[in-house]
């Protein structure tokens, strides 16, 4: 079977060695949760490990060539002489200029002698965080998943559960829910818990109390996390003010079990992210209020400096992974009212999913390659002499997050052949 992405790759090489995950890991000297992450490509291996990996595989490293993004050769460059920054590999990939939002990170990094490290985070979860953060006078707070790469990216920005406990100067989780929300979204779209957001309203602080660390710490100890993140919100006014100005402060733990702190760059990535477009498709999470984010403007979030601006996030290897389970799923539904299995067609434009009618007619779907993955046109595909015949019918603002219009728009497609061929 012709594996589809890196981790894919590794753990099926791993496999033909009947190498267990445990050895593999320790001989690359990683946790087995780092390479678990990898192999469920939550995490992009570095250079120097994944020459590690198939030196151990026995294979060459070009194995992973078609895995890997090209880059333009002033990034690679560049990416030589600050192997840190480095971790920044993908979203410098997609800028519009290379050049110029290299020369933008390294002005913004030459202000400060201070580590610093990015992480992403679409610009929906920062509007959640400060919408909530606003929306109480006692101290507040969430979680934050993701996946953690080379640059770990924030898809998800809980508000706390139910049972969370609040008051002036303390935040307690909801720990059942915790569970039950890192359960969900880990089995539906891959992500794991690697952090939180609190506010610290009243005690004055803008980094996480010892606290705040020593929660951290024992965390990662119970879920053997090697890194993990944590924003620390604050404000510029008291009361209850939606519209006041909301400052995040983001931390990194990059050394557990070590309580060190690392300041984190934030890189903004742009609209609403993948995974709450998703949920709030399929009316999930409704204790979440997932569409109440836009009613926080964006403007009253103020963040540290943005190195290379804002980037996009509607395609790409940010939402890549998104694209292909939601690509899945909606195959996996539509085979349940079709003649059979649906075959999966990835093309330059996008996506297109063949659905058997019978042993020889077909319903095309053609979707685009950005997300949401607009439907472009259906066709009618007569494998019996080799015809296609595209369909008139209104495609617009239907995309694959809209299943049940895609299953009503098959069956009518069906139903109104079958009249025809009367």
């Amino acid at each position: 079977m012709k594996t589809k992405t890196l981790g894919e790759k590794i753990k099926q090489e791993r496999g033909k060695k009947k190498l267990s995950l445990r050895k593999f890991a320790e001989t690359l000297g990683i946790s087995a949760a780092y390479q678990v992450d990898i192999e469920k490509d939550r995490r992009q291996p570095n250079e120097e490990l994944l020459q590690k990996a198939a030196d151990l595989l026995d294979i060459p490293i070009s194995e992973f060539d078609e895995f890997m993004p090209s880059l333009p050769k002033p990034v690679k460059e560049w990416i030589g002489k600050n192997p840190l920054i480095g971790k920044v590999i993908e979203l410098l990939n997609r800028a519009p200029s290379p050049e110029d939002t290299i020369k933008q990170f390294e002005r913004s990094l030459s202000k400060s002698t201070v580590r610093k490290y990015p992480i992403a985070i679409y610009e929906s979860e920062l509007q959640s965080i400060g919408l909530d953060s606003a929306s109480w006078e006692t101290e507040t707070g969430g979680d934050l998943f993701g996946i953690w790469g080379d640059i770990p990216v924030v898809y998800f920005a809980s508000k706390a559960g139910p049972k969370a406990q609040r008051d002036h100067a303390h935040f307690r989780l909801d720990i059942e829910y915790l569970i039950h929300l890192s359960i969900v979204l880990e089995k539906d779209w891959g992500l794991r818990y690697f952090g939180d957001w609190h506010s610290h309203h009243s005690l004055g602080l803008n980094s996480p109390s010892n606290g705040d660390k020593k929660r951290i710490v024992s965390v990662a100890d119970k879920n053997h996390f090697d890194e993990m993140a944590e924003f620390i919100i604050t404000f510029n006014t008291s009361g209850i003010d939606k519209k006041r100005k909301i400052k995040i402060n983001p931390y990194l733990y990059l050394d557990l079990p070590s309580s060190r702190l690392t300041d984190a760059i934030i890189i903004v990535v742009k609209g609403i992210s993948p995974v709450r477009s998703a949920l709030l498709a399929a009316s999930s999470l409704p204790e979440q209020q997932l569409d109440s984010y836009g009613s926080f403007p964006i403007e009253n979030l103020s963040i540290p400096r943005e190195p290379i601006g804002r980037v996009s996030g509607a395609d790409g290897n940010s939402v890549a992974q998104f694209s292909e389970r939601l690509v899945n799923k909606i195959a996996t539904e539509l085979a349940t009212i079709s003649h059979g299995n649906i075959e999966i067609y990835h093309k330059s434009f996008g996506h297109v999913l063949v659905v058997p009618v019978n042993d020889k007619e077909y319903v095309a779907f053609a979707h685009d390659k950005t997300w949401p993955h607009y439907m472009l046109q259906a066709d009618w595909i007569n494998r019996r002499n080799g015809s296609i015949t595209e369909i008139d019918i209104n495609t617009d603002g239907i995309s694959l997050l809209n299943l049940s219009e895609i299953k009503k728009m098959f069956v009518d497609i069906k139903n109104i052949r079958a009249e025809i061929e009367k």
